[in-house]
């Protein structure tokens, strides 16, 4: 990779003043935009600091890099990103940085922070640099609604690129600092809202290299290049300078944040009041100062260094290595005895693609309502008082008119609860869809990756549970779920472990939709198929898509389950043939409705062999190397 170091050109910077002249007004007149480069900064801070030398790529080829990759178009301009991934190993996914490039808001390139960027992929962290608008192309708050439309785009690709999308920071030097603090402080805000607003801009920690957090602080000595950006001076443009200072956005919601700082208060001013909000919200911020050194430092050796170890340290304490304990707990109660009265309420209130786990504590007691988690809220554990006794419930079914819409509901939009973020954990609590022989009528609907349910009840009819989305990951550990027709179905990989699964009705159990190329679909592993005294003739599952596969292991079958056990979904017109490409099998069932010999003759039962691919590691396995039983014993031992 060939670091570029910027050649100052008079013809391009002629350019920039005059533009500077035009857009800024008299504050503006006779000011000259110089180049600020690596090479530059070393030129002007070398006869001060003798002993400084200019910093320079690694030469170890630790880690992959795509140069020159458009993350957006705006008004003719393609804004382009260098991106730097660790050494791959098994598809694992990696802590990500944003950095913003410092300047004035007016100069400054993506290339300054390149080495910075290697040196974090080095240590274990996709590194991305990004250009931005400058003041001289477009004024303020262009340069800001396009690092968090890289934000964004490192969301959307974070499978290419290796992210772990719920572990982004955004780091910034000088008026990048500026940006990258306002960027964190304003998560998904109404006034910086560009691009797709059901991808979250958020991110999970700051880092702000001598960047100011305040316009309008009394240390503050912002002149003509931020009256540029900002489009007057602080008197003619005083709102925009307020609106444009992060100080002002400091709340509860904050990530944590690291500030790494020369002597100059002018670089750090708000500092300090931003630091007792934070401390006033218990989130964690630290301090670096980089002792003997000018503005910029962090271009030049010996401080590079000192810069980089506090940044990893930082990122490393607050990204990779987090710890497991909540950062907040709420509690429900419908009495008003506790911080919310409804379930909805308290998941509202949790912050968006927060930096840790959020356990919501439900009191006993039926709370109607239609729970949604939407995407950009993960990490979420729910815990009931009581099994039994803490029930969400709600009565939509496929074809009721919506009350708010007036539009008819499908199965898909039915469920009592639906979670869409990921990370989540419910445990001792009861879902039901009081809905029966009105139509599907979906109890919980889960279609976000590395869901537990454990110790849960799940109640309905026609389709109680729906596990949807190709890719999710789902384990139901001690659970009862019951039901009449194909009352678990869906795409996910979802493993059922000591669980009940009762039937109401003579139907079908399972309904899976497994995508081809999807190496897992449902794996019951140790449970007991029940049924009411009427029930007596029961499939244990039927193929709603042609690569459907389940699989029963070590499992009790009752007496209603038919001798043949599987049914290939005859009539069906759409995907006919469903028995040449689903996958049914069987590892020593036992019961009254255990009959291999008997079963239809496309279905399998598995050898010894065999069985070593069902570990929960194999089933399971991804990048992130995710195993429910461990998040289980963790929440128990809290």
């Amino acid at each position: 990779m060939k670091l570029i170091y910027l050649k100052y050109s008079p013809y391009k910077f002629m350019v920039l003043f005059l533009l500077i002249i035009m857009a800024g007004g008299s504050y503006a007149q006779k000011k000259e935009i110089k180049p600020y480069t690596i090479q530059t900064t070393y030129e002007k801070l070398k006869k001060d600091y003798p002993f400084v030398k200019p910093i320079q790529p690694l030469e170890e080829k630790v880690f992959t890099s795509e140069e020159d990759v458009v993350y957006k178009q705006v008004n003719g301009v393609s804004l382009k990103a260098d991106i730097f991934i660790p050494t791959i190993q098994k598809n694992e996914k990696f802590p990500a940085v944003l950095l913003a490039h410092g300047g004035g808001w007016l100069t400054g390139t993506r290339e300054n922070l390149q080495i910075m960027a290697q040196h974090l992929a080095k240590n274990g962290f996709v590194a991305i640099t990004a250009s931005y608008r400058l003041g001289t192309e477009a004024a303020y708050p262009a340069a800001v609604l396009d690092l968090k439309d890289a934000v964004k785009w490192m969301r959307e690709n974070a499978e290419h690129y290796h992210i772990a999308e719920n572990k982004i920071a955004i780091l910034g030097a000088s008026a990048g600092g500026q940006l990258a603090s306002l960027v964190g402080v304003t998560a998904n805000d109404d006034r910086y809202q560009t691009g797709k607003k059901e991808v979250s801009d958020e991110v999970q920690a700051i880092v702000n290299i001598d960047g100011i957090l305040s316009f309008i602080h009394p240390e503050a000595q912002e002149s003509w290049m931020a009256a540029t950006w900002l489009g007057g001076s602080q008197q003619d443009a005083y709102e925009k300078w307020k609106e444009a200072s992060p100080l002002e956005y400091v709340d509860q919601n904050t990530p944590p944040t690291l500030f790494i700082n020369s002597l100059q208060p002018r670089f750090h001013a708000g500092r300090e009041e931003m630091i007792a909000i934070l401390q006033q919200n218990d989130i964690y911020s630290k301090v670096h100062t980089v002792s003997g050194s000018p503005h910029a430092f962090w271009l030049l050796q010996p401080w590079f260094e000192e810069t980089l170890k506090a940044t990893v340290n930082f990122l490393n304490k607050t990204l990779k290595f987090a710890e497991n304990k909540p950062y907040r707990e709420i509690w429900v109660a419908q009495d008003g005895s506790a911080d919310f009265k409804s379930i909805q309420e308290a998941v509202n209130s949790t912050r968006d693609l927060g930096p840790s786990e959020v356990v919501i504590h439900l009191k006993n007691g039926e709370y109607h309502e239609k729970l949604e988690i939407p995407s950009w809220k993960h990490q979420l554990t729910l815990v009931g008082e009581d099994r039994e006794k803490t029930l969400i419930s709600y009565n939509d079914f496929s074809g009721k008119l919506d009350s708010l819409t007036g539009r008819k509901l499908s199965t898909f939009t039915s469920a009592s609860v639906t979670i869409k973020g990921n990370d989540i954990h419910f445990k001792n609590l009861s879902i039901q869809n009081t809905s029966c022989g009105e139509g599907q009528a979906v109890a919980l609907h889960v279609e976000s990756d590395r869901f537990i349910a454990e110790n849960c009840t799940i109640l309905g009819c026609q389709d109680t549970l729906y596990t949807a989305s190709e890719g999710s990951r789902q384990y139901y550990f001690n659970c009862y779920i019951e039901g009449t027709t194909d009352f678990i179905f869906g795409e996910a990989t979802a493993v059922f472990e000591n669980c009940e699964i009762h039937s109401l009705k003579n139907s079908y159990v399972t309904a899976a939709a497994t995508p081809k190329n999807q190496d897992f679909g449902y794996v019951f592993l140790n449970c007991q198929l029940t049924a009411s005294d009427e029930v007596e003739e029961v499939y244990l599952g039927r193929p709603w898509r042609p690569y459907a596969k389940t699989v029963f292991l070590n499992t009790e079958l009752g007496a209603h389950i038919l001798p043949e056990g599987w049914n290939a979904w005859e009539g069906d017109e759409m995907f006919p043939n469903k028995e040449d490409t689903a996958y049914y099998a069987e590892y020593h069932s036992f019961g009254k409705g255990a009959a291999p010999e008997q079963r239809v003759s496309w279905s399998h039962q598995l050898t010894d062999d065999a069985l070593q691919e069902y570990s929960l590691e194999n089933i399971f396995r991804t990048g992130d190397s995710w195993f429910p039983k461990n998040e289980i014993e963790r929440i128990n031992n809290e």
